[in-house]
């Protein structure tokens, strides 16, 4: 399943990146192929010809079986169909009516409709991003002194920006999972479905189509378990954004009632007994071996060097007491995403389909591929506020190689400075 966790992060950047660049490939794949239906429709009065256009076209568009997006679609199981065209070139004329509807129209709204929604997808997010990184900077630019109304308007904002910046880039996460959920049956139903017609209308070629019937049938039934278990997942998708979305605003409003709350003697803000128990969980399990996340999210750095500027890094909290940050994302290079083997193939038959479906899925990118830092609590003193400073929501981590000094947002003050202090009086 795509997107398995939708946190803002420079893994999820990764992904959303890699499957854009894969639509824009299927897009030119998809534009390729239409011309070719195309002339194979207007050749189907002239024989033989058009037929042999539609044949060619078809084998570009299906690929090969070491060609990761082919595979996705169902590219290899067309080949079958590419051979059977050829044979039976003569008897397309009658098929124009039902080639026309069932499958140049389909290709044209895939690429005018669906692919288009994730270019004006992509667009809306940019622009949401930007403003929200703007209004951040603002943000985060506040003196203490500064006066209470002033702040008030530009949390408001910063509000407002943060919630259309999460709306758009929901909106790109719905558009690229609606394309890569509906190529795993779109191209499959509608070529099979082009066979099928062939198959009833084709009395020449009936003998010949009449071999293929049950492997049509196949590959029909499998784009319907696709189409549902699409649709199945992306109802899921659907409730699972609507969830982060709820738990946003509910961050959002105890961040915005709590940023005056008062430290008690030991220096730590005082914070529910469910985020103490919380840790302590995490914490006790990390003793039996396993690692997990305590907490994760964007910080802003100050570097180390004469500027003194600050730099947003994503930083990951674990059980060990290990503070990530990274550091920057490696930039993968331009084409498609790879395509992840698995040895668990799903009982939809055997043979060529066999082979699809056992590849039909595609690798996620590993957090430990992008460059990262560390930083050991158990050797390190956390301080609340931060020397020399008059900006807001600052604190340091004094370890024995460096002194690191950070500034979280208002969403994030209270949770990300408790978990860090508790977590180092755990240790």
């Amino acid at each position: 399943m795509y997107f398995a966790r939708l946190d803002d992060s420079p893994m999820f950047r990764t992904q959303i990146q890699s499957l854009e660049e894969s639509a824009e490939v299927l897009r030119e794949r998809c534009l390729k192929f239409h011309k070719g239906c195309r002339k194979y429709t207007e050749g189907l009065g002239e024989a033989y010809d058009g037929d042999i256009a539609f044949a060619s076209a078809l084998e570009t568009f299906g690929g090969g079986h070491n060609d990761p997006i082919s595979v996705a679609f169902g590219g290899p199981v067309m080949n079958k169909f590419t051979i059977a065209l050829r044979e039976i070139g003569t008897y397309k004329e009658v098929l124009r009516s039902q080639v026309e509807h069932m499958l140049n129209d389909r290709l044209l709204n895939f690429v005018d409709v669906d692919l288009h929604d994730v270019k004006d997808a992509r667009k809306r997010f940019d622009k949401a991003s930007l403003v929200y990184d703007q209004i951040r900077e603002k943000y985060l630019s506040l003196k203490k002194g500064t006066r209470a109304d002033i702040t008030t308007a530009i949390e408001e904002e910063l509000h407002s920006a943060r919630s259309s910046f999460e709306q758009a880039r929901f909106n790109l996460v719905t558009a690229i999972s609606h394309i890569e959920a509906k190529k795993r049956f779109e191209f499959l139903e509608a070529v099979s479905a082009t066979m099928d017609s062939h198959l009833r209308y084709f009395k020449q070629g009936y003998e010949l189509l009449h071999q293929m019937e049950p492997y049509i049938n196949q590959v029909l039934a499998y784009s319907q378990q696709s189409r549902e278990r699409a649709n199945k997942e992306q109802a899921s998708l659907l409730e699972r954004m609507h969830e982060y979305k709820k738990q946003i605003e509910r961050d959002s409003r105890s961040s915005g009632n709590g940023l005056n709350d008062s430290p008690n003697v030991d220096g730590i803000q005082t914070i529910g007994r469910s985020s103490h128990k919380m840790i302590e969980a995490v914490m006790q399990s990390s003793t039996k071996g396993k690692v997990q996340t305590i907490r994760q999210g964007y910080l802003s750095k100050r570097s180390s060097n004469l500027r003194g500027d600050w730099k947003r890094r994503f930083f990951v909290l674990d059980s060990r007491g290990m503070l990530y940050y990274y550091r920057k994302q490696i930039n993968r290079p331009a084409g498609v995403s790879q395509v992840q083997r698995t040895n668990n193939t799903p009982e939809h038959g055997s043979g060529l389909l066999s082979r699809l479906f056992s590849s039909h899925y595609h690798g996620i990118h590993d957090e430990k591929s992008v460059a990262r830092h560390t930083v050991n609590l158990l050797t390190s003193t956390i301080k609340v506020d931060a020397e020399q400073s008059d900006l807001r929501f600052c604190f340091r981590i004094i370890s024995p190689m460096k002194i690191y000094t950070l500034q979280v947002n208002a969403q994030n003050c209270r949770q990300y400075r408790f978990h860090v202090e508790y977590t180092r009086l755990l240790l």
